[in-house]
């Protein structure tokens, strides 16, 4: 601060473009140090990402679509403010419902970095992408797709009458492959669904992606995910 303060007076004391230039530098010199302290910073919390992503991937690997949905709807019933932030107790009681535990010394490196207000309040979305990570760009896309074919008259929800109306399996792996029939890929994915929402008769943009996120997990692919949800919605 009294660095500051030094250049600021020299500026206001001087004439012509010395000072100026000399702040120029300064000012240069001191972005530089603050970029590469981000940069390092950045580095630090995605590896603290990853050894937590790394722990859960296993347990996510076989059950991402009920985890992924289950924590929407776990998270979404405990936020009374609908302000989308919960508080560390909450989290931690959630990874103990949902059997994704994580070392104690792990949570807390990231509720550090979460946690930047340091108020014991996080958005919980956020806290699940740190958890387990998002589907790409890409693979939203044709999520938000697949809902806006089924919310045509944009009011933000879908009646669950249309979802099943709309499913198609036909082309789902399993009933090509002959090991399950439409109506019982159809029956599994709206039971699953239906377990997701808040309403059961209606669905959420936000518990559409859960679904859909918790699929990606498996399927590492891009294109075999984006073909699921062609042929599962005519898109």
């Amino acid at each position: 601060k009294r660095r500051l303060s030094h250049r600021g007076s020299s500026i206001s004391s001087s004439q012509g473009g010395a000072a100026a230039g000399g702040w120029a530098v300064d000012v240069r010199t001191t972005s530089v140090g603050i970029k590469q302290d981000i940069t390092q910073q950045e580095i630090d919390e995605s590896r603290v990402f990853r050894v937590v992503q790394g722990i859960l991937k296993e347990k996510l690997s076989k059950r991402g679509v009920r985890v992924v949905t289950g924590l929407g709807k776990y998270f979404r019933e405990r936020d009374q403010k609908s302000d989308g932030a919960l508080s560390k107790a909450v989290f931690k009681q959630a990874l103990t419902v949902f059997h994704l535990e994580v070392p104690e010394k792990d949570f807390e490196a990231l509720w550090l970095i979460l946690d930047d207000n340091c108020n014991d309040k996080v958005d919980y979305g956020e806290f699940t992408r740190a958890i387990i990570g998002e589907m790409n760009e890409y693979r939203k896309a044709f999520v938000r797709k697949a809902y806006m074919k089924l919310d045509f008259n944009k009011t933000g929800s879908v009646p669950m009458v249309d979802i099943r109306k709309c499913y198609c399996a036909k082309k789902h792996s399993q009933v090509l492959s002959g090991v399950a029939t439409e109506e019982e890929i159809k029956s599994s994915f709206l039971e699953t669904l239906e377990d997701a929402c808040i309403n059961s008769s209606e669905v959420s943009y936000c518990e559409f992606e859960d679904y859909y996120e918790g699929l990606s997990i498996g399927i590492m692919d891009d294109e075999d995910f984006v073909n699921i949800l062609r042929n599962a919605w005519g898109i």
